[in-house]
């Protein structure tokens, strides 16, 4: 592990690149130099993970500031950014995309349909403390009575409606809706008979971000990585903050 100089107030992309550079697809990519030559993007952060820091992030910064992201000039979001990555560096969309669906259903004449999209990521919410992260996702998909919609067929009020998770990435994040509550989330998460370890964790408390990350397989060190200063914690001490943003879970092979 190793940390990354905040310039002006850098902190957020500082925790972006830290949680993407967990990604173990992204570690070989970059250790073997495989990464898209023609991409500034992707080109940046092989060689800041190269020279553990030392080089690429002001490129980086220079390729990716826009009006709402101003890189290496202040303050902006880490969500924000994760998204925009995603969107210029397709090996990491594709890693990261699943698919969902909306489901309605009239109560008066059955009438179903189905909406199709695909995400990169899943968000959540509480509005309790510490609310275990399995209920808030369970409460996402939980079938709920709309009584204003209104039927095109028979033109009743009235439907059901729930959202359903249609495919299971390699990389899944979940985004953390703020709200008075907290989620408390897990190293190992079970979803579809399918199991994920969490590598990654973005915090922020309003005025600066930071994250927790650790390396694959499970069971590897957990560290807190805050700008330059990375602290080792170890395979036990789990990192649990309620400032969490975003989780990053990493799909584990039977």
């Amino acid at each position: 592990m190793f940390g990354l100089f905040n310039f002006r107030g850098s902190c957020w992309v500082n925790t972006c690149i830290q949680a993407i550079l967990r990604i173990p697809e992204v570690q070989e990519r970059y250790n073997n130099e495989t990464f898209d030559k023609g991409n500034l993007i992707d080109e940046c952060l092989c060689k800041i993970w190269k020279t553990k820091g030392e080089d690429g992030l002001k490129e980086l910064f220079d390729v990716v500031r826009t009006d709402t992201m101003p890189a290496g000039n202040g303050i902006g979001d880490t969500h924000e950014l994760l998204q925009y990555l995603c969107d210029k560096l397709p090996f990491l969309d594709k890693l990261m995309r699943f698919k969902i669906a909306d489901s309605i259903t009239c109560i008066n004449c059955k009438a179903k349909d189905i909406k199709e999209d695909s995400v990169i990521e899943f968000p959540i919410s509480s509005n309790e403390k510490n609310r275990p992260m399995i209920e808030c996702i369970a409460e996402a998909v939980t079938e709920n009575t709309i009584d204003e919609w209104k039927c095109e067929k028979c033109n009743k009020t009235g439907c059901k409606k729930q959202q359903l998770i249609g495919s299971f990435p390699k990389v899944m994040m979940f985004h953390m809706i703020p709200t008075r509550g907290s989620v408390d989330y897990s190293s190992i998460l079970a979803l579809n008979k399918k199991q994920y370890a969490l590598i990654s964790v973005s915090c922020y408390n309003g005025m600066h971000w930071w994250g927790y990350g650790r390396n694959m397989p499970p069971g590897s060190s957990w560290y807190t990585l805050n700008d330059k200063q990375v602290h080792e914690h170890g395979p036990k001490q789990f990192p649990i903050s309620n400032k969490m943003r975003l989780l990053i879970y990493y799909r584990l092979e039977n």
